[in-house]
């Protein structure tokens, strides 16, 4: 009998250090809050998100923020070139003049966009579509490639298996050997996936165009018609299929 009341204890023992071990082996799946760098006007909802569990509806609205900060004109002047005269262009802070449709549609300084891109990581790293805008804005718009890696990089240390990940990081690396063919080729399988992002279907088939796949580039524009609801890649994906049906090289 005395023999069962020392099993107790050193079966308690043994749960204990099985216990132990598997908390020491245990890897959140999301980022320690030491880890945030919230701005100074989202701190206090972020604690809360931590506090209630609510991570994932916190990581939504700070894309949405991202988004609202993306889509506003840093700096604008009406341009008296001939051609430009019915739209607004963006004057950055050291003086240079962007075109704010084709081709330069999304470019710009947004200092802020890195930080907030990583937040909405560091809210919830399984926001997949939120990495991909990021990284694809900040690559292949802002032409800030050392960022959108970084914040790729930051996405694979919670999701190490994220293929799409390693596809974006890929293309920026073709695009930095100006390969615009090998940069759509890269990018190919993500336009098949429901979480990617407009930005990159138009940036793919906007290289195809340049490379002379012209039957690519139709079938993305397509795409894009039937499942964006932004008014302007529509507008846009409209011109370039008008474009394309009078034969390469067309004007409006």
């Amino acid at each position: 009998m005395r023999s069962r009341g020392y099993g107790l204890p050193a079966a308690a023992l043994l749960c204990w250090a099985a216990g132990a071990w598997a908390g020491a082996s245990y890897r959140a799946p999301f980022p320690p809050p030491s880890e945030m760098r919230a701005p100074l006007d989202g701190a206090g909802g972020d604690m809360l998100a931590l506090a209630l569990g609510a991570r994932r509806a916190f990581a939504d609205l700070w894309f949405v923020r991202l988004l609202q900060y993306y889509g506003r004109r840093e700096v604008s002047e009406v341009s008296d070139q001939p051609g430009h005269e019915t739209h607004r262009h963006r004057v950055d802070e050291h003086g240079h003049v962007h075109c704010d449709h084709g081709a330069n549609y999304g470019k710009g300084d947004y200092p802020r966009f890195l930080p907030m891109a990583r937040h909405v990581l560091e809210v919830d790293p399984s926001f997949t579509a939120a990495c991909l805008y990021g990284a694809g804005s900040l690559a292949f718009n802002m032409e800030r490639p050392a960022e959108a890696e970084e914040l790729l990089n930051y996405g694979l240390k919670y999701s190490p298996k994220e293929w799409k990940y390693l596809t974006v990081l890929a293309a920026i690396g073709y695009s930095k050997a100006q390969d615009p063919a090998a940069v759509a080729e890269a990018i190919k399988p993500l336009l098949r996936e429901p979480d990617c992002p407009v930005m990159l279907k138009q940036l793919a088939a906007f290289l195809n165009k340049r490379a002379g796949n012209y039957a690519a580039a139709a079938a993305i524009y397509a795409d894009i018609l039937a499942t964006s609801r932004d008014e302007f890649y529509l507008r846009n994906a409209e011109r370039e299929l008008r474009k394309l049906a009078r034969g390469p090289g067309a004007r409006p």
